[in-house]
């Protein structure tokens, strides 16, 4: 037959091993390489014009002793723990409001997956005008509610706090995984709970909760993790690191000097240190977890 007249001498098992080929390839040009790489490169002197110099960890040294890689871990720490969980709490609430079939419901779930689909560079301009402290909506809506209207992305106290707002409405990929769990708890558990005198809380705190404790850790691993990585593009957009480096992440540093000082050694290094904040959030995140006797193997996902 036709299917099998490709490579025949192979099992079914191996054709669809096969298949995986042009993934590893990619992961190993795109992320194991240029990591490989990296890691070399933060033990060199190396500005893109001149050959390298070894400089053993003397680049390591030079990003941990500069004030502003220290600011910019605590801010990206300050941009991570806050929202993070806001994030998570606010995907799982609305799917459970959203989690009953209805007329108009599809509507409401369409309109909270929708911003998560918005390029990041559209989504951040889009914003910048909201925040605009002159003509923008939200506070020319603050002012008509008789508010004093913060001047958010321009004042250093009200940027992180803008940010944090900002990234609170792409929460979709968030609830659609929450929306899924939801759907293969077993109604019976909630009407068992139900006749047994629990209301809408002791539901959600004895029944939907501990089923659904997996799922929402790794959401919160996966938001962490990628709120810590992928926020250069929507803070470099809007504030450029300000208004007087509150908004200036490790990211924004690593940028900075790579490609604005072209110290790519010190840029390196400082991505490792990043690489390893990452690994420490999921090593703390796991211990949680042991702590609260969640478990993180396939049985413990079977509903």
């Amino acid at each position: 037959m036709l299917k099998y007249r490709f490579l025949p001498h192979l099992s079914y098992q191996h054709r669809v091993q096969l298949l995986l080929v042009p993934y590893a390839v990619g992961i190993g040009l795109l992320v194991v390489i240029p990591a490989v790489v990296t890691f070399a490169l933060a033990f060199f002197h190396y500005d893109g014009l001149t050959p390298p110099r070894w400089a053993g960890t003397l680049n390591f040294v030079l990003a941990y002793t500069d004030s502003l890689f220290n600011l910019s871990v605590q801010n990206s720490l300050a941009l991570i723990i806050v929202p993070t969980f806001m994030r998570v709490v606010g995907a799982f609430l609305l799917a459970r409001l959203l989690q009953r079939n209805g007329r108009f419901l599809f509507g409401f779930r369409a309109a909270v997956y929708l911003p998560s689909v918005i390029p990041t560079a559209a989504f951040a301009l889009a914003w910048l005008w909201i925040f605009n402290p002159l003509y923008g909506p939200l506070n020319l809506f603050l002012a008509w509610m008789g508010l004093s209207p913060p001047a958010w992305l321009v004042d250093p106290t009200w940027a992180k706090p803008a940010i944090i707002l900002m990234s609170l409405w792409q929460i979709g990929e968030g609830f659609l995984v929450s929306l899924a769990a939801l759907q293969d708890v077993p109604p019976e558990l909630e009407d068992a709970a139900t006749i047994d005198g629990a209301g809408a809380w002791g539901v959600l705190r004895h029944i939907i909760l501990p089923l659904m404790a997996p799922i929402l850790l790794l959401l919160v691993f996966r938001d962490a993790i990628l709120t810590f990585q992928e926020s250069f593009t929507s803070i470099y957009l809007m504030t450029g690191g300000g208004p007087y480096y509150a908004t200036y992440t490790l990211p924004f540093f690593i940028y900075e000097q790579g490609f604005d000082l072209l110290a790519f050694g010190v840029a390196s290094a400082a991505l490792w240190v990043m690489y390893a904040l990452s690994g420490l959030i999921v090593i703390l995140l796991y211990i949680i977890a042991r702590q609260w006797n969640i478990g993180t193997t396939d049985e413990s996902f079977l509903l």
